[in-house]
């Protein structure tokens, strides 16, 4: 990749829905170009063939055989850690992994310590953080539109680590990545409940304190009537409303609500590519996928342990794996 315009040869792992969405976002980048996909099921091959894709059920016999510049996985979340750390194994420029990175503090720090060893630049996939409707918010906030914020509130009516991931990483975007100083958490289950094939908790509750001073809840899980999908921020001069029921009023509406501006935004494949050649940190780099995974993971520790917890966090697994395993939860 010499020249001033290089173009990224690409694998895709993970042919399923979410990898092929990821397909179509990256494709429309030019110099991106796919030179194969793997899925152990064969999912998707069909159509993969049709465009002129090399299909492969090994991933690890792709990688050895392809020139691959990046590799994109969109495996289950519980293969994620083992996927990856082959993937980095391999002389690789990039790798994108889908969200939440592992299910283990531990994994998602040996991950990023491959990566940074073997010089491969890490993005997981929080990719709100390049949608106009989501990141937006974040213009907002940037022109003072609700003054300094004290309390930041998100729900999502799924699992912590498979889908409430989005939410809580939008909180720390929206306050620019500051750290948490302690996490004080609860969870409720009453039987097996699978999230994407992964044991998780049917609701959990979160309070988060952030070390400049905003208090955060997150809550997750199935309620009803459902509260839907969406962030709250309350500043001193305004509220923001953003996902389901989107809206915001400030001093200037004069307290009435109004639709949220929507700002344009870089693209989450094209921001990659401009890292690699020396570009700003990519806004979904790894090391902050891990400390959001860090927090969600602290509510679950704080269940464990049933007091609050200080980060960053000292115990390297899954609490609730634990609490499954010792009967404390069902």
């Amino acid at each position: 990749m010499g020249n001033s315009t290089p173009t990224y040869r690409t694998a895709l792992v993970g042919c399923g829905g979410r990898g092929m969405a990821l397909l179509r976002t990256a494709d429309q980048i030019n110099r991106i170009q796919f030179v194969a996909a793997s899925d152990l099921n064969g999912i998707n091959f069909d159509q993969l063939t049709a465009a002129g894709i090399p299909v492969y059920r090994d991933f690890e016999q792709m990688l050895e055989k392809e020139s691959v510049d990046l590799v994109i996985v969109a495996t289950p979340i519980a293969t994620h850690y083992r996927v990856a750390k082959q993937v980095l194994s391999f002389p690789v420029t990039g790798l994108y992994l889908e969200k939440s990175m592992a299910t283990r503090l531990w994994e998602a720090d040996d991950l990023i310590s491959r990566a940074e060893e073997a010089e491969i630049f890490f993005v997981v996939g929080h990719q709100l953080r390049y949608t106009p409707s989501w990141a937006s918010v974040k213009n907002m906030i940037q022109e003072n539109a609700i003054g300094k914020i004290g309390y930041i509130r998100a729900h999502r009516g799924a699992a912590l680590l498979t889908h409430h991931t989005h939410q809580t990483d939008l909180m720390r975007y929206y306050l620019d990545d500051v750290p948490v100083s302690w996490v004080l958490g609860q969870l409720h289950r009453d039987g097996s409940h699978l999230s994407e094939g992964l044991e998780s908790e049917m609701q959990a509750l979160g309070f988060v304190q952030f070390e400049n001073g905003v208090s955060g809840i997150i809550e997750s899980g199935q309620y009803n009537p459902s509260a839907g999908n969406h962030l709250m921020l309350i500043g001193e001069k305004g509220e923001i409303r953003v996902g389901s029921g989107a809206r915001f009023r400030n001093v200037d509406t004069g307290g009435k609500w109004q639709p949220l501006p929507q700002h344009d935004q870089p693209h989450i494949f094209e921001s990659f590519l401009e890292w690699i050649e020396g570009g700003e940190e990519h806004r979904c780099s790894a090391r902050k996928g891990r400390d959001t995974l860090e927090v969600l993971l602290s509510i679950y520790e704080s269940c464990h342990q049933r007091r609050r917890i200080e980060l960053p966090l000292q115990e390297r697994g899954n609490a609730l794996e634990e609490m499954i395993n010792e009967g404390i939860l069902p």
